[in-house]
């Protein structure tokens, strides 16, 4: 019998033990609902913002590497650009671009609606090691109706892993169960692992979201199974944006142009596109920043996507 795992804001990695299959169970409840309450996203955006984190905390689980993974969207529809942000730590954020045409849209609209049409949307999920090695992308086709067909169709055939995934989401948050069969399985684990994949694919929304526990919802699907937990990883909300990167941001942008924003608004105003906080720099103070980077000798980090007024 497994130990129970409580599900609130966490990730519990877990194995079938003899069957050489692994998986996650994630819950995002209150980290969730930080990140969309950053901006007044569409109903349907926000439901398809809060799968997508779901589904990015349970890939970034597997990474072997300490560096993020990122899944973009980049499209002329209602949505012109979506990304979800985690890294190895199970840190998180999001963002998004949307028209006003998003607003009309059932609260169902699926990813591929958000986009608009096929031929002018791209989905990549990218994965930054952050420690100077190879970056990997892999493009996503949006032909499915759900994130997790996607996903499930991104891991086939990128990465050459067999996964199920199962994705519920609700005005209180969302929860993923994530399956795959190790590579190593051999033929002697087929049959397990038809068996729990065809038991993954009937959880609906009721049985994910009606769970107490990682312990419960486990044995109550899959009691014919050996299954070991591992201690709950913690889910937060963290946004990468400071007033360092800001800086290097505003210097990357030069003189001039910061000038050119002074002479109109009097001050130079950067806004965080992730966590919505704003920056505020005076003329005085942003003239001082290349006087600081000629004492420097050099630009400091660059700061995430901002709206630069």
């Amino acid at each position: 019998m497994p130990q129970a795992r409580k599900l609130a804001d966490a990730l519990v990695p877990f194995v079938f033990e003899g069957a050489a299959v692994r998986g996650a169970l994630v819950s995002l409840d209150a980290c969730g609902r930080d990140i969309l309450a950053c901006h007044p996203y569409p109903p349907a955006l926000r439901r398809v913002l809060a799968e997508l984190l779901a589904a990015a905390a349970l890939l970034a689980s597997t990474l072997k590497f300490r560096g993020s993974l990122i899944v973009q969207l980049q499209a002329k529809g209602p949505v012109r650009l979506l990304v979800v942000e985690c890294d190895a730590t199970l840190a998180l954020r999001a963002t998004a671009q949307w028209g006003g045409d998003a607003t009309t849209l059932p609260a169902d609209a699926d990813l591929a609606t958000l986009a608009g049409a096929p031929a002018d949307a791209r989905l990549a999920i990218t994965l930054d090691p952050k420690d100077g090695g190879p970056l990997y992308q892999g493009i996503v086709g949006l032909e499915a109706a759900s994130i997790a067909t996607l996903i499930e169709h991104y891991l086939t055939t990128s990465e050459q892993i067999d996964s199920r995934l199962v994705l519920a989401s609700a005005a209180h948050g969302v929860r993923g169960l994530l399956v795959q069969r190790l590579p190593d399985a051999g033929p002697a684990g087929g049959d397990a692992w038809e068996r729990i994949a065809a038991t993954t694919g009937t959880l609906g929304s009721d049985d994910l979201q009606g769970a107490g526990d990682a312990a419960g919802l486990l044995s109550a699907h899959f009691p014919e199974h050996d299954i070991r937990l591992f201690d709950p990883r913690p889910l937060r909300f963290a946004c990468g944006c400071s007033e360092e990167r800001i800086v290097g941001a505003l210097r990357l942008l030069g003189r001039g142009e910061v000038e050119s924003i002074l002479a109109e608004q009097g001050m130079v105003g950067v806004t965080c596109e992730f966590c919505n906080r704003h920056y505020t720099f005076v003329a005085s103070d942003a003239r001082a920043l290349f006087e600081r980077e000629a004492a420097d000798g050099g630009v400091t980090d660059a700061a995430p996507a901002g709206d630069v007024r």
